[in-house]
């Protein structure tokens, strides 16, 4: 029982250092970071000409930083934010041609909470 525990924290150290933690699902839940490193792709389907989509939400930061950039089916970005340190709402919404929108969620040693859920008008 000693080895396994010892082993679980060296493997979540090991995971700390590396790619961070996270403790959550980005788009549906608020997720939980600690040193968080790394990029996220989410992908939002439309299938009307002109269909508002994207993500609306808040991130709390309290060390490092997160972006998010909005592409439409061109790749093309068509909304963004950057979340310093403190507490920021977020609202990137993007319309256009149909087709498949991806949200790109880069982490930069992000220790904070990101709530975001999908938007569309």
């Amino acid at each position: 029982m000693r080895f396994l525990l010892a082993a679980l924290a060296l493997v979540l150290t090991l995971m700390y250092f590396t790619f961070g933690l996270r403790f959550g699902y980005v788009t549906l839940t608020p997720t939980y970071m600690l040193n968080a490193t790394g990029e996220g792709h989410y992908g939002f389907s439309t299938f009307e000409e002109g269909q508002h989509v994207g993500v609306r939400g808040s991130c709390s930061v309290r060390r490092g930083n997160v972006t998010l950039r909005l592409l439409d089916p061109k790749g093309i970005q068509v909304a963004g934010q950057i979340c310093p340190k403190g507490t920021w709402a977020l609202n990137l919404l993007g319309s256009g041609p149909n087709g498949t929108y991806e949200l790109i969620v880069e982490y930069r040693n992000f220790t904070g909470t990101l709530d975001i859920t999908e938007a569309r008008k």
